[in-house]
């Protein structure tokens, strides 16, 4: 169990660092994992997944963070560094209980699965975004026979938040300017569809995101989906 705990927090840290929106599962509620299925251990596990979960919500009130998304990306590295530490000291000692390894696996995954859920958010703003701001694009080139375009924004560096938003918001400014044409990625429409978020293909609107007007069509969606533009 002391390499599970090892490589259970290795792909914890990966889900929570890579996106939230890589899949589904990842914002689905741990469940028991086989080796803690006998009852003792098992009540062990789901009192640390609720630990955990309650430590995640601790985090997110404290004044470094302070309920604020990009505040809690900026925190990240720190945050995910004191737990795997902390997880790393258990299993390196003499060999826990399996009730104390059990606890402490769903300490973690209460932890992570709590992270993710908060950073989801990051993730359906950025579908909303790329919603608004393509059917802002999609009617006024329809309007106007065509849109000039514009220069380029410079993007500043964001954290984990607004790497999710942009990432987001140009995968659904696509698919809501192709009229469907440009399938949304695997990843984004998974966590979609996990949210019951929908996104509307507008009609008309694939003429003016292709061809003369390619240009125009990328620099907008560029622009429209930049998390905070570099002064």
């Amino acid at each position: 169990m002391r390499q599970n705990l090892t490589s259970g927090l290795a792909l914890a840290v990966v889900l929570a660092c890579s996106a939230a929106a890589n899949s589904a599962a990842a914002l689905s509620p741990p469940t028991v994992p086989a080796q803690c299925v006998e009852a003792r251990d098992s009540k062990g596990f789901a009192a640390g997944r609720a630990a955990g979960e309650a430590r995640l919500t601790s985090v997110w009130k404290s004044a470094a963070v302070h309920q604020n998304l990009d505040s809690l990306s900026d925190n990240l590295p720190v945050i995910l560094s004191s737990l795997e530490t902390a997880l790393t000291g258990l299993a390196g000692r003499a060999e826990p209980t399996r009730y104390v390894q059990c606890r402490a696996q769903g300490y973690a995954e209460g932890f992570l699965y709590k992270l993710n859920q908060l950073f989801g958010q990051c993730v359906l703003d950025g579908a909303d975004w790329g919603q608004f701001a393509a059917n802002v694009y999609c009617g006024l080139s329809i309007d106007l026979g065509g849109l000039g375009s514009d220069s380029l924004f410079v993007r500043a560096p964001v954290g984990l938040c607004g790497n999710l938003f942009e990432f987001t918001c140009e995968d659904s400014y696509r698919f809501v300017g192709s009229e469907g044409a440009t399938p949304v990625s695997p990843v984004v429409q998974s966590y979609l569809d996990h949210q019951g978020f929908v996104l509307d293909p507008f009609p008309g609107c694939a003429p003016f995101t292709d061809g003369e007007f390619l240009e125009t069509f990328e620099t907008s969606l560029h622009n429209d989906c930049t998390y905070v533009r570099a002064p």
